[in-house]
């Protein structure tokens, strides 16, 4: 008699791609939601300060060393991705990773241009 405690079912293949490209891009996608809400809250200052005329070379400095740190892991990622069999580095998990990552880059692209006073614009 077979013990059904020890018996596995054969991994589908595109289950195996998925897990694959989730271990690659698990490590970005858990800090994704922090960049989020550092992109908005720095989106929101920007405007705020490009409105009052306030100074923004704090607001700059730390847009610009974001972005900087968000670009690093894309060529990070892309990289990897490299070295991946196509079925894994074209999966929709990693596209995802990157079509994020892009746009937090946009986000701050959007909020260092808010960092101009608006007579300057």
């Amino acid at each position: 008699m077979i013990d059904e405690s020890k018996r596995r079912r054969a991994m589908r293949p595109e289950v195996k791609v998925s897990h694959q490209a989730m271990d690659v891009v698990r490590p970005i996608n858990r800090k994704i939601g922090e960049w989020q809400s550092a992109v908005v809250r720095l989106s929101a200052l920007g405007r705020k300060a490009r409105v009052t005329g306030r100074p923004t070379d704090d607001l700059r400095q730390e847009t610009l060393t974001l972005s900087a740190l968000i670009q690093q892991h894309e060529r990070d990622l892309q990289a990897r991705t490299s070295e991946l069999p196509p079925a894994v580095a074209n999966s929709g998990r990693i596209r995802d990773t990157r079509m994020a990552l892009e746009s937090l880059v946009r986000g701050l692209d959007t909020a260092l241009r808010n960092f101009t006073p608006l007579d300057q614009a």
